[in-house]
């Protein structure tokens, strides 16, 4: 594979130009004589799919890839063989998790690659691969409502590589469900700095809202709720009852009024 063509797709992926790495790593790929330089440069364009939000097509060129690896002989696999098979894994699940289909069914396909991927402890590529799995397990568990398990894997990540603001976010997410509404305020408020995806900051501005609310600070509480349902989807609004809060957090700030409007809006229609 030509080192140099890959590390200009890669830096091109880097600086946001997506179609131009997506397509640089095809013609990597399609140039390749070597079936596993030519799956590597498909799963890189695969990645790139994925950080431009293309999950789905993504997920199909994932399945090339695999096309690939499955017809490779198992007499010539190799440590090469191996990377190129625990990135696939990884990425797979990962795409997975991310269409958010089914969280349980994203939480086993991670626990299958890290059963199956068993690296040597002192092996430098076993940490890298252990904390990208974790990390994602925690989010997983923290989203399923198994904060208790996702906690003590996210207070172990204590250099983050990636997904900064998420564990910032789920780390928050964890404090205000055990009710340590200080660090809850610390990691939300590091979180949205951090510049969430969308489906997570309106999150993070309720959940920010819930932790001002139990600190009794109320004109902030309301600020925060405000903020969260101006971008929330209307089922979000309706399972973590936004408009009750408000309704709540409106009435100890003494604006009855208002307080009557969110009471109204909490009511089913």
């Amino acid at each position: 594979m030509d080192e140099q063509r890959l590390l200009n797709a890669c830096r091109l992926q880097d600086e946001g130009k997506f179609t131009e790495a997506y397509n640089e790593f095809i013609q990597i790929s399609d140039s390749s004589a070597d079936r596993l330089d030519k799956a590597g440069a498909l799963l890189y364009a695969a990645r790139t799919l994925e950080i431009s939000g293309k999950c789905e097509a993504a997920t199909t060129q994932l399945s090339a890839v695999r096309a690939l690896l499955e017809d490779y002989p198992k007499s010539e696999r190799d440590e090469e063989f191996a990377a190129l098979e625990r990135f696939l894994d990884f990425e797979d699940a990962n795409l997975f998790w991310l269409r958010g289909e089914n969280p349980e069914a994203a939480l086993d396909r991670f626990e299958a690659a890290l059963k199956k991927h068993r690296l040597p402890l002192k092996d430098p590529r076993s940490n890298d691969f252990y904390v990208a799995i974790q990390t994602r397990r925690a989010f997983v568990l923290a989203d399923l409502g198994r904060w208790k398990e996702a906690l003590p894997i996210l207070e172990g990540i204590t250099s983050p590589q990636e997904y900064e603001e998420g564990i910032a976010f789920y780390l928050g997410h964890c404090y205000v469900e055990a009710g340590d509404y200080h660090r809850a305020e610390e990691k939300l408020t590091e979180a949205l700095k951090l510049r969430l995806p969308g489906h997570l900051e309106y999150r993070a501005h309720c959940e920010l809202g819930t932790t001002y609310y139990y600190l009794e600070n109320y004109s902030k509480a309301k600020e925060e709720f405000e903020k969260g349902a101006d971008k929330a989807d209307p089922i979000y609004i309706k399972e973590c009852q936004i408009w009750k809060w408000l309704e709540m957090t409106c009435r100890a700030l003494g604006l009855n009024p208002e307080a009557e409007q969110y009471a109204q809006m909490a009511r089913p229609s």
